[in-house]
Parts: structure tokens; C-alpha cells; sequence
């Protein structure tokens, strides 16, 4: 056989094998459903991750931009099977311009989800944009049908979410156990018009901990996603993982603590503290001494705010020194204070459970004057309420606001 014709077989074997390959049915992608609306994690710096979960998918993507005159850019992410069997969806977004408005939108098997819906988040702050504002509650996930009040939380946000620029999720996320499988039912399906635009940080609580594996597949977050800590503008937030009171790895997390402190940045403004179980308290709770052992790492790296959750209630006491005393001077002057000493620790635990209702049926009644701390409380009331803190500059203000009617059932401001 000559040359040529050697080259003629093997230009019609690979021309066969092309014809076999283009005519070829390709896999078509599954026309993908969507059963949990998107919610951001780890806004960070110019970047921001966005999760959603649908029945089946292979690709997914965002589109997004800053305003109407722009053209959409795109962002490719990955798909993944839970251990719930659904598809979890997980794009992240860099090079964002920081504090600005982006709208975007979801696509899972390059069928856009939730084509109704004006979809948008903010973009983080640099450390020259030194206003924002945030919310903390802890204890949200109980069940509806078992007294709780996610659903009514939910409705007090929705109308804040164009000033709230992320949410502090203080332990505690769904009751009873933090199995992944309530997740949707006791949080997600109540948060549609909260989470898809604000950023949250999670904790686990003594709750979430009978499933911490679970936890960990619920949610993005920085380090070993136990303990974190994180800059907005100029402001350090450390989030601390208290276990059942005891603290996960706690000479570890000590250490990373002490750490942590120590290398903020020099420019750090405010360091708020946040954690599941509260340290001295005049709540139905126990002092929890892990808690309370951190209190001189507090004072020495002059933390202005620690807040918790675990009590099902809500208490803000008086700046405290290292040894959990309340500073004397700040007893009774209660509404705003002018470099104050020591750090103020506040409980907001009645995010969607509540001391007295449901499966805590137990009454309670805050009685701080017959507390086991004299003078430990500044403000004190019972009902369902998260909180909500705004920062400039150097001026904190913060508000306890009720969740049933919005009323302010507490407010401070700390001056600096």
C-alpha cells in the first residue's frame, strides 16, 4: 500500500469517527428547580460568595452589574451534592468596586432562576467608608408550629434591608437539633426577602452542636468556620464558638483569640466580640465560667461590644472590668457613654424563641434588682427583639427593637 493511500484510510477513519461524534445526541441539562432562594456569605474585601440550592444541576453561574447602563459580566462556580441529596450552588464573585449596589441574578443549568425578582446586594466598605450598619440575633430557627417566631423575625428585617449592610447570626440557628434536613422548613423558607440581599455570619450554639457537621454544610465561612474573625471599614469582629458553654479546642481557640487581638489592624477603630453563651448574666441562665474567664483578654485589648445569644431574652449590662464588675461610675447613666472603661455585653437570644412560650414554657420575668450581681443590668425587657447597630466614625449607636411591632425597647450610644 502506498502513501497516499495509507493517507486516504486515515483521513476517512477520522472523518467517520467526527461524523459518529456530530451526529451524537449531546446530554441535555435538567431543567433545574429552585429550593432555596440565594443568601451571600463572606463579603469580604472586593468579593462576595452566593449560594442557592435546586432538585438537580450540573453548571451554574451569576450574571450581575453595578447599574442599568452596564453590561452583565458573568461569574462561573461549582455544583455540589448536600447531604440532604439536593444541589448546592456556590458562586464567587471578584473584583467588585466596594460599597456599591450590584444587581444580579442566579442560573443553574443556564436557565435563569427567580426571573421575577430584583435581585441585588452591596458590594463591602474600605476602611475609608466607616458608616454602616448591622443587625444581631441569636436563637432564630424554633419552630412555628412549636411557638417560635422566625416568620415575624423575617418581617421585621425585610423593611431594613437597604441599611443593613450584614447580620450577625449568634448561635442557636435551628432548633432542635441543627439537622440540615429543617434547615429550609425552620429558616430559609422565611428569609426570601432578607437573605438574598444581606450578608450573614452564623455561630453554632449548644443546639447546633448535636449536628455540627451539619452546621458546617449550611454555611461559608472564614477560618475552620468554628471561630473567625473579619474587618468591615474600621471595625474588628471576632466570632468565638462556645460549644455548650465549654468552647470548641478551647486553649486553641484561646490562643488564636489572643492572637487575633493582637494583630488587628492599627487603625481599628471598634472590636465587637460575638458568641453563643453569655458570661455574668441576671437571666434565667447560669454564668458560664469559660466565658467569664475571657473577660481580663477583653479588657486588656479593649473590646467595646460582646454579644450573645443562648437566653432566651434580651439584657444589656454595664460596662464591665476584667473581673466581670460593673465599672461604678456607669451604674445608672445608661443611654450613652464618652470613652467608656471595660466593655458592655449584651444577650438578644429572642430571635425566634422566647423564656415562657412555646417549648421553653418556663415563665420568666427579668428582675435585675434581686440579681446575684448587684448593679450588673442596665436595660432589661422580655419579649421577641433582635438589634440593630449603626457605626460612624467614632460613634456607635445600637438599638434593642422589638420584632412584633418594631418598637425601641433599648437604645445607646458609645462616643470615642
Amino acid at each position: 500500500m502506498n502513501r497516499s493511500n495509507v493517507f486516504t484510510l486515515i483521513f476517512i477513519a477520522i472523518a467517520g469517527c467526527l461524523c459518529i461524534y456530530c451526529s451524537s445526541p449531546k446530554k441535555e441539562l435538567s431543567n433545574a428547580k429552585l429550593l432555596r432562594s440565594p443568601y451571600l456569605q463572606c463579603a469580604f474585601k472586593d468579593s462576595l460568595t452566593i449560594l442557592w440550592r435546586t432538585d438537580s444541576g450540573e453548571v451554574c453561574h451569576v450574571e450581575y452589574r453595578s447599574s442599568k447602563q452596564e453590561q452583565w459580566k458573568k461569574t462561573t462556580g461549582t455544583t455540589r451534592t448536600t447531604n440532604t441529596e439536593v444541589i448546592e450552588n456556590e458562586v464567587v464573585i471578584h473584583g467588585l468596586v466596594p460599597n456599591k449596589k450590584y444587581e444580579y441574578k442566579i442560573f443553574t443549568n443556564q436557565k435563569e432562576l427567580l426571573q421575577n425578582e430584583s435581585l441585588w446586594f452591596r458590594s463591602p466598605l474600605t476602611k475609608k467608608d466607616t458608616a454602616f450598619t448591622f443587625f444581631a440575633v441569636g436563637d432564630i430557627g424554633e419552630p412555628v408550629d412549636k411557638g417560635g417566631t422566625p416568620d415575624v423575625l423575617a418581617k421585621a428585617l425585610e423593611p431594613h434591608v437597604d441599611s443593613l449592610d450584614f447580620g450577625l447570626l449568634l448561635g442557636d440557628i435551628v432548633y432542635p437539633d441543627g439537622s440540615s434536613q429543617r434547615y429550609d422548613k425552620n429558616l430559609f423558607q422565611y428569609f426570601t426577602k432578607v437573605f438574598p440581599y444581606v450578608p450573614t455570619y452564623a455561630l453554632l450554639g449548644n443546639h447546633d452542636w448535636q449536628l455540627p457537621d451539619d452546621f458546617t454544610k449550611e454555611w461559608k465561612l472564614p477560618h475552620n468556620e468554628h471561630y473567625y474573625s473579619f474587618e468591615y471599614g474600621k471595625t474588628h469582629f471576632i466570632g468565638l464558638d462556645s460549644k455548650v458553654g465549654d468552647f470548641y479546642d478551647y486553649e486553641k481557640q484561646v490562643e488564636w483569640l489572643k492572637n487575633d487581638l493582637k494583630n488587628r489592624a492599627k487603625d481599628t477603630e471598634w472590636t465587637i466580640v460575638f458568641l453563643h453563651h453569655n458570661g455574668k448574666s441576671c437571666t434565667y441562665k447560669k454564668d458560664y465560667d469559660h466565658v467569664v474567664a475571657l473577660y481580663p483578654v477583653f479588657e486588656e485589648a479593649k473590646v467595646d461590644l460582646v454579644l450573645n445569644g443562648h437566653a432566651h431574652t434580651y439584657e444589656r449590662l454595664n460596662p464591665m472590668n476584667s473581673q466581670g464588675d460593673p465599672i461604678q461610675e456607669y451604674i445608672g447613666k445608661t443611654e450613652a457613654y464618652h470613652n467608656p472603661k471595660g466593655f458592655i455585653s449584651i444577650t438578644v437570644g429572642s430571635g425566634g424563641k422566647l423564656r415562657g412560650i412555646g417549648s421553653d414554657p418556663k415563665p420568666f420575668t427579668p428582675d435585675p434588682e434581686h440579681c446575684r450581681h448587684p448593679n450588673l443590668v442596665a436595660k432589661a425587657n422580655h419579649l421577641w427583639a433582635y438589634l440593630q447597630l449603626s457605626i460612624e466614625g467614632r460613634t456607635l449607636k445600637a438599638k434593642a427593637i422589638g420584632s412584633e411591632k418594631g418598637d425601641i425597647v433599648d437604645e445607646f450610644t458609645i462616643e470615642k
